[in-house]
């Protein structure tokens, strides 16, 4: 497994579909792609999902094809298998990094999450996303308030990692 993706960033989108990698981020998938060293190019896959999904979910290399292998180890012709064959392995975009350490997403997955002018870029762990920021903002002020009613407005995110130990 690579590093970690943390943190958020936002950057501009041009008419080409162009944007920047935020430079951490490149590290992370460098790392997670034995070839990089030779082609300086890092791939990655694009997860796009069902279409209600409002981000799209990006992986290393080595990430993804983990993942692929995790799908593949489940019991053929499993309903599990086929969900996760379906939403995973079909409906994902591989890709590189371009010379000036830009990504470029074609036009149907702007389309599918309303991508323009600016897109955010959130740390996940193992894997980033990428978001028009002003439905992440909704989405995440979503989530935040369900927490604050949930658990209080003092609540510790932390003390939720406790909650799936027990």
């Amino acid at each position: 497994m690579a590093g970690m993706f943390i943190g958020e960033h936002t950057f501009k989108v041009d008419g080409k579909g162009r944007v920047s990698i935020p430079a951490d981020f490149r590290r992370e998938l460098e790392e997670g792609d034995p070839l990089a060293s030779q082609s300086g190019r890092p791939r990655m896959v694009i997860v796009y999902g069902h279409d209600a999904q409002k981000q799209l979910q990006v992986y290393t290399y080595n990430d993804y094809r983990a993942l692929a292998a995790e799908i593949s180890a489940l019991p053929r012709g499993s309903d599990r298998r086929k969900i996760m064959q379906s939403l995973i392995l079909n409906k994902a975009r591989p890709t590189e990094v371009d010379s000036d350490g830009r990504l470029v997403l074609p036009q149907a997955l702007r389309d599918k999450i309303g991508l323009e002018g600016t897109a955010y870029f959130g740390g996940m762990g193992e894997t980033f996303e990428i978001w028009k920021p002003e439905v992440f903002e909704a989405q995440n002020a979503s989530v935040t308030s369900k927490l604050i009613e949930e658990q209080g407005e003092g609540f510790d995110p932390l003390s939720l990692l406790s909650e799936m130990e027990g």
